[in-house]
This record gives structure tokens, sequence and C-alpha cells, in this order.
């Protein structure tokens, strides 16, 4: 896949955001670099701008004042308002042309998804590193599937590294091998998100299966390379017992044993599907979870000597 590429300060991707002092992406005080591009199709996915490949509109409803001047321009049917009471949009149609984010008044709407190069990512990353220095903190690459970009991923690591800067990268690992391979030299830490050890139920939550997935993670674990695997619970969904006990199974089998982060369910990725002209495929009446939803596993994973925490 990216044979004898050499990465370069010109090497060019897309992004759909850039988090700068974030404090839940790695240790200390990062900037997080969201990719677009994933292969999975999470009904849980908080960020689903980061799913397509290509660059996108969004609206943001909360401040749309319905003035209907990007229903004005838009010249294929995208943008519909109703009686001055409802937004709703065709994004199956879109074209792309940026009409609508160039007339609203309040930039409600905005194309998400801007190319940039390598060079470009990093003279942002730059600006952070006295707080780097003061918390051991750095760059880390999440999305999206950051590794569905390899060429600009692995630039922008390599950079990164070479500036001696802690690297990050978040992936679900569902890659080539091959592909995993080109960022072990460059990244200082794998924040590797697992959706379920089943592999049946995780076709029906992300739409694939997970053998590469597992077998990636087997793979990294014999490798030095420090390591964390990270959960999304979610009530009714991937919050039960029998997930924990094939989970503590499984990285208790591994060559070495990583930490296990928790992160609890919340309802926020909901508005964002809508922003992005699609219906959430969580149902909107399933709760967000909480610290009592992880107790039962945060126990059954300390017991199994697995370090774990909930975030």
């Amino acid at each position: 896949m990216l044979g004898d590429f050499e990465p370069s300060s010109k090497t060019e991707g897309w992004v759909f955001d850039i988090q700068r002092f974030s404090l839940h992406d790695g240790p200390g005080i990062r900037t997080t670099i969201f990719m677009k591009g994933c292969p999975l199709q999470c009904i849980w996915c908080h960020n689903p701008e980061g799913i397509s490949p290509r660059p996108q509109v969004r609206v943001n409803f909360n401040i749309c004042t319905l003035c209907g001047r990007c229903a004005d321009v838009c010249e294929s049917g995208c943008h519909i308002i109703i009686d001055k009471n409802s937004h709703l949009l065709r994004l199956d149609r879109c074209m792309l042309c940026g009409r609508c984010a160039s007339v609203c008044l309040n930039k409600a709407t905005e194309i998400v998804g801007r190319k940039m190069t390598a060079e470009d990512v990093m003279s942002i990353v730059r600006k952070d590193i006295p707080f780097y220095e003061q918390s051991g903190g750095g760059v880390t690459l999440s999305g999206g599937e950051p590794m569905a970009q390899p060429e600009f991923a692995l630039a922008i690591m390599k950079m990164a590294h070479t500036e001696n800067i802690h690297t990050a990268i978040e992936t679900s690992l569902c890659v080539n091998w091959q592909v995993v391979e080109k960022f072990i030299e460059t990244a200082d830490l794998f924040l590797v998100d697992l959706k379920h050890i089943d592999e049946t139920l995780h076709k029906e939550l992300t739409g694939i299966s997970n053998r590469q997935i597992l077998s990636n993670v087997r793979r990294l674990a014999q490798t030095t390379k420090p390591m964390i695997i990270r959960i999304c619970l979610v009530p009714g969904y991937n919050a039960n017992s029998d997930f924990a006990e094939k989970l503590v199974e499984f990285i208790t089998s591994l060559e070495q044993t990583p930490e296990v982060e928790i992160l609890l369910y919340h309802r926020l990725g909901i508005p964002k599907w809508k922003a992005i002209g699609e219906q959430p495929p969580m149902p909107e009446d399933v709760p967000a979870a909480d610290r009592d939803d992880a107790s039962g596993w945060v126990q059954r994973l300390r017991d199994a000597c697995v370090p774990v925490r909930v975030q």
C-alpha cells in the first residue's frame, strides 16, 4: 500500500479538525489532529464527519437563524427552509461548491474537511511545544482513522519524531499489518480503539469483521511499543459482562499486558449526525454511560491484574 513511499513535508491529506490543549488523547497537553476517512461505521460514532474521506457540508442548527441565504444560492437543492421554522438538509445532492458556506452570515454552515500538507499541520503543532515540554505532552493523530491516509499520517509522525515531539496515534488497527508496521518506529504510543471481541457483534456494531483488528493487536503486543486499549462503553450494546469476560481473556493472552481505558458513551455525537444531513444510527433514547456502568468492568480487569482507568 505504501510501497517505497518516502514521507515529505509536502505530503497532503484531509483534516476535519485540530484540537489544541487536549487532555484526553495521550499523556500531557496535546494537539490532536482529526483526519478524515474511516473503514468502520460504528453506530455510536461521535465524530461522524470523520467517516467520509471527502469534504462535507455541516450545519450547526443551534446558531442557524433560518435566514434562507444558503437555500437561495444552492443550485442543487441541498438546503430547504420550511416556513422559516425548519432547516432540512439533502446533502446527497451536494456538489461541494461552497456557496452556502460563503453566504452564511454567522458561519452556521461550513465545509468540513480541508486539504493540508504535513508542514501545514506541523506549523500548528510547533506552537504548543512549550506546553508539551512542561506537561510531557505532544501530538496525537485521530479521526476518523489516521491510517486510512497512511502517507499523510506517516509524514506528520516522522516530522514530529524528528523534532523530538511525543507522538501518539488513535487507531482501530483496521488496516493491513504492513501499514501498522510503518508507524512502529515513529509512534511513541498506540491508542487502540476496540469495539468488541465477538466477531458477530462487531459486525453488527461497526459493519465489518474484527479478525484483522485482533490479529494486529496481537502482533503489536509482541513489540515493545506502548499500547493502550480504549473501550467506548455503550449501555445496551457492549456494556455487558460477556464482553468484559472476553476482553479479559483476550488481553491476558497477549505478549504484553496493555492498559485499558474505558470511555463512557455520551450523546454529543447525535446532533453531529444531523448536522451532516444523516439520521443518527444510535437510537436517541440510549442513555449516556456513567461510572456505575463501568464499575464491574474495572473490578474484573483489576482482578486479572490489568491496569484500567475510566474517562
